[in-house]
């Protein structure tokens, strides 16, 4: 009987520390728009105004951040994995070596934003605006970027293997170095995209514009 309760407590001690993000930080959050190294996982910020929010390398995994604004903020090193961040604006935004991994930032804002050496794998971005992004050394592998905007992104060395890339827009983007294997760019708009040692969806390289 003694076993069975300590069982039960440590299992209640677990899911509370791997699940519950804390009241304090939350509150810090929104009294101050700072709250740097935070554990915020699970949190429901979804439509919070938090523009120019410092949330730098802050656990958000799984939070609700849909439609929220977050204009200019800093959440360089953030952990977003499978939050929820569609509809979200994230203009200018700092995400650099952030993890995204399966993510949703579907229709999110993410014009001008900085994901440099961030990880978006697995992520769903389909519709989402990402002209003029700093992209460069980013890890989209099996990401969903259908019908995206990467209208003059800068894409170098960036890894799209067996991205979806279906109807989405290249326009002037910068793609030297990026790897596409096995990407899908079904009817993909690449008009003006720099070509230079980027690998093609059948493993070629393409150094049109070296």
């Amino acid at each position: 009987m003694r076993n069975q309760i300590i069982l039960t407590l440590s299992i209640a001690l677990l899911a509370t520390q791997s699940f519950g993000y804390e009241d304090k930080d939350l509150e810090r959050l929104r009294s101050t728009s700072k709250c740097i190294k935070c554990d915020l996982s699970e949190a429901d910020l979804g439509g919070y105004l938090l523009m120019g929010a410092n949330l730098i390398s802050s656990n958000l995994t799984g939070a609700k951040l849909q439609g929220a604004d977050l204009t200019n903020a800093n959440l360089s090193e953030a952990n977003l994995s499978e939050a929820n961040l569609s509809e979200a604006n994230l203009f200018g935004a700092n995400l650099r070596g952030a993890n995204l991994t399966e993510a949703n930032l579907s229709l999110a804002n993410m014009s001008w934003v900085d994901l440099s050496e961030a990880t978006l794998r697995e992520a769903n971005l389909s519709e989402a605006d990402f002209s003029k992004a700093n992209l460069s050394r980013t890890d989209l592998r099996e990401s969903n970027l259908q019908k995206a905007d990467l209208r003059e992104a800068d894409l170098r060395a960036a890894d799209l293997r067996e991205a979806i890339l279906v109807a989405a827009y290249l326009n002037e983007a910068n793609l030297d170095g990026a790897d596409m294997r096995k990407a899908n760019l079904y009817r993909a708009s690449m008009r003006g995209a720099t070509l230079c040692n980027t690998i093609d969806p059948e493993g070629g390289k393409n150094n049109k514009d070296c």
